[in-house]
């Protein structure tokens, strides 16, 4: 039986609307080629606050949720250095860097889910596949020849390997999966479904 959402604090409530909103800007700025640096920065500032809130949410004190929020804090710094400029032979190492831990950090976190009561978990089960799939991809992209060309995990993998990245649309799955759960997490913590069993004491 699922447990009774829990009063929302009002860092659940900025929290989720932070990482709504965070979501919103990522899913938009992923149907844009340009550089639009400010507004990718100030995308980027927003998802390390409200990931800071969702990782208190759940409880900071637990290994899968530092590990998580270790992860991000890794991939929005190596995504702010991409976004003020890095040469075009290292940029394809940044996204590289940036959609792996970017991926390891959904997977930690919705590891964490797995630990909840029983909506939680489902929306946990989900999130932990989406992340292994794309990181199962990029592993077999490095042992396989061919193996996620139709990703663009070949073209990363490539500039990865010092080539000019010619197309990011890896890197943009991984930002959009991103966006989508960063909604689903935000939902859950505006109903006030994840709050760390430590904090109700």
């Amino acid at each position: 039986m699922d447990a009774i959402s829990q009063p929302r604090s009002l860092n659940a409530k900025v929290g989720a609307i932070g990482l709504a909103a965070s979501a919103f800007l990522t899913l938009l700025l992923s149907h844009f080629s340009a550089t639009l640096a400010p507004l990718r920065l100030l995308c980027l500032a927003l998802s390390a606050f409200a990931a800071w809130c969702f990782c208190d949410e759940m409880g900071m004190r637990k290994p899968l949720n530092r590990a998580g929020f270790v992860l991000f804090v890794i991939a929005v710094a190596v995504k702010v250095q991409a976004i003020l400029g890095v040469s075009a032979r290292d940029a394809g190492r940044y996204y590289l860097l940036f959609a792996a831990f970017l991926l390891l950090a959904l997977m930690f976190w919705s590891v964490a889910f797995l630990h909840r009561q029983r909506s939680v978990k489902v929306v946990g089960a989900v999130g932990v596949v989406v992340s292994v799939v794309p990181i199962a991809a990029l592993i077999a992209g490095h042992l396989a020849v061919g193996t996620g060309a139709f990703l663009g995990i070949k073209a990363l993998l490539a500039a990865g390997d010092g080539a000019v990245l010619a197309d990011r649309s890896f890197v943009t799955l991984v930002e959009r999966l991103f966006g989508l759960w960063a909604y689903v997490a935000a939902w859950l913590m505006w109903r006030g479904h994840l709050v760390s069993p430590s904090s109700r004491a």
